[in-house]
């Protein structure tokens, strides 16, 4: 080697290469080697992505790269606790730094609730200065491709004004916009004004996320322009569900489809109990879903569960269904001697089917026996609580009763890990979220990562 034992005579396109394999912890190691390498430690090329975390754990850290990479990093992912005023705070000065950012080409908020909390008095000056600084992001951002507000309430309420300066700056760059919300109380909420045609200014737009009251058949057709990228995903949030909201017909599905074969469909239903009702509404024939999550929902449509196993019996993927257990779990159809049960029938219809989750209703010992026997070539993940499985009643009695299971025997674990070609065992009541087991804990614990996950770059 030229530089012989001398590391700090190597080139500087050398060093950078070196430490571009390195880990982050690693990295910071390596720039105690000599001042040459420090001072290669904080080239662009090393840090295109950067997840922020301002956690206790990781503040000090996070503030360090804030501060010697925030105006050059190319993705941006900020993680934060938006319940906690330090973290708020934190994230503020964060995204000040990265407004300055004209590198910046994918923008992420991942926060622990749909809220963002501030002392009363100046919750609003806090919004107000995170909407300044994501103005000033999307103004001075060369070519944003990637752009998620990740559920946050108080920002969504302003999507209007931020698409505007969005089609303004990146109609031509933007790939993945996330505009979803959650709703804690879905049956009382007003609908902001939004202009949907903004969207069909985005020529490259292959993944959107969007609340299903924005949802329209024009929307959808602009999918279908032979000018324009075509759409990859589409994740729908679902809350209540006015009786004047336009339907999506099966015909714009078709085209859809038709024009994208490889187009995948999210729908999420989170405290939704109209949007639970009113499924076979929503679902058409065509739609190409992929994953069907309802968190807290209080009740299962099983005429929908049926609807979904027999038309997305080649694209559905994921089926997560979560309650709250009071007294005992909840009978997700009171006609138990009616058989097979609509979960077997859709791990025997689903052939793509990965992952089912089941927590807040009962499910008989051999149902589980069922599903995993029939799905077990695909199914990774089956989860089912403890708490929730009963013993298959074959009697004539009333079957209106769940009865938990005392003592499953190995019988039953060796068959499910049998069929399953791994070592299975149901959820332990520790494991689930408090809220399935506390109304008055909150919530968002149980589904805001999940619902993040599909706002990812």
């Amino acid at each position: 080697m030229a530089a012989g034992t001398n590391w700090a005579g190597l080139p500087s396109v050398i060093i950078v290469d070196i430490v571009s394999y390195l880990s982050l912890e690693d990295r910071l190691k390596s720039s105690s080697i000599c001042k040459r390498w420090r001072s290669c430690l904080f080239h662009p090329t090393l840090w295109q992505n950067v997840l922020f975390s301002f956690d206790k754990k990781d503040r000090k850290k996070s503030n360090f790269l804030a501060a010697n990479c925030g105006r050059f990093i190319r993705e941006a992912v900020v993680k934060f606790n938006s319940r906690d005023a330090t973290e708020v705070r934190e994230c503020a000065k964060l995204l000040d730094i990265l407004s300055k950012n004209k590198n910046l080409e994918r923008f992420s908020l991942q926060p622990s609730s749909c809220h963002i909390v501030w002392s009363e008095q100046e919750t609003e000056h806090i919004i107000d200065n995170y909407l300044d600084n994501i103005e000033e992001l999307i103004r001075n951002a060369r070519r944003l491709s990637h752009f998620s507000l990740g559920c946050v309430e108080e920002l969504l309420v302003h999507s209007n004004s931020l698409v505007q300066l969005m089609v303004q700056h990146h109609s031509k760059n933007l790939k993945s916009l996330h505009l979803a919300s959650v709703k804690e109380d879905s049956e009382h909420y007003g609908i902001i004004e939004f202009d949907t045609s903004l969207i069909c200014s985005f020529q490259c737009l292959t993944k959107l996320s969007i609340d299903y009251d924005y949802l329209t058949n024009e929307l959808l057709h602009n999918f279908t322009d032979i000018r324009k990228a075509k759409l990859e995903k589409l994740c729908i949030h679902i809350h209540g569900i006015s009786p004047e909201h336009e339907i999506v017909t099966n015909a714009t599905w078709r085209r859809l489809r038709n024009y994208s074969p490889s187009f995948e469909v999210t729908v999420n239903l989170t405290h939704s109990h109209h949007g639970v009702a009113a499924l076979l509404d929503v679902l058409q024939p065509c739609m190409p879903l992929t994953h069907f999550r309802q968190y807290f929902c209080s009740h299962i449509n099983v005429a929908a569960i049926d609807f979904i196993s027999t038309h997305f019996n080649d694209t559905l993927k994921t089926v997560i269904i979560m309650d709250d257990i009071q007294d005992q779990p909840m009978l997700y159809d009171e006609r138990t001697d009616v058989y097979p049960d609509p979960f077997v029938m859709l791990a025997w219809r689903c052939i793509e089917l990965q992952e089912l989750s089941i927590i807040g209703y009962g499910i008989a010992d051999g149902d589980v026996i069922a599903i995993a026997r029939l799905r077990g070539d695909t199914l990774k993940k089956l989860v089912v609580p403890l708490s929730c499985i009963y013993t298959s009643n074959d009697s004539e009695d009333d079957a209106s009763e769940i009865i938990p299971v005392r003592c499953i025997s190995d019988d039953f674990f060796d068959k499910v890990s049998k069929s399953l070609n791994r070592s299975w065992w149901p959820v332990d009541d520790h494991e689930l979220p408090e809220a399935v087991f506390d109304h008055m804990a909150d919530a968002e614990d149980a589904y805001m990562e999940t619902l993040l996950d599909d706002q990812k770059a």
